[in-house]
């Protein structure tokens, strides 16, 4: 289990990074301007700007899965029940903005993948009863 744990360490810390740092952007810059995207993007969506989306991202996608890699890294013992998490969010996250903008980039999917793969090394490293 130890290459597991390892590699949920190094997925969820770039996962966490990349999140923060585009949601530092959206919120930086609610045009999305900064990441290349336009308002233009979210006219299906409820928001006008990308302020709400950056600020998600960052806090909420960012924060779990940056707890889920601290918890790895400090084998915390709910360590894995927090990956599992961190990989739902990320996943619950990319299906949401799927079904709000549409699918228009090839990360999209490849997260959606990442999300499920965290969850299920999450689910490998939780305490056996």
């Amino acid at each position: 289990m130890r290459w597991t744990r390892l590699t949920l360490i190094i997925t969820e810390a770039f996962v966490a990074v990349s999140a923060f740092a585009a949601g530092a952007m959206f919120v930086l810059e609610p045009s999305g301007r900064l990441m290349g995207m336009t308002e233009a993007t979210l006219a299906r969506s409820p928001f006008r700007s990308y302020l709400v989306p950056g600020i998600v991202l960052f806090t909420v996608v960012g924060g779990t899965q940056a707890l889920a890699a601290w918890a790895e890294i400090r084998r915390w013992p709910r360590a894995g029940w927090l990956s599992v998490t961190a990989g739902a969010v990320l996943a619950g996250w990319i299906a949401v903005q799927v079904a709000m903008i549409g699918l228009g980039h090839p990360m999209q999917p490849s997260l959606f993948v990442v999300g499920g793969v965290i969850a299920s090394m999450g689910w490998r490293q939780r305490p056996q009863a």
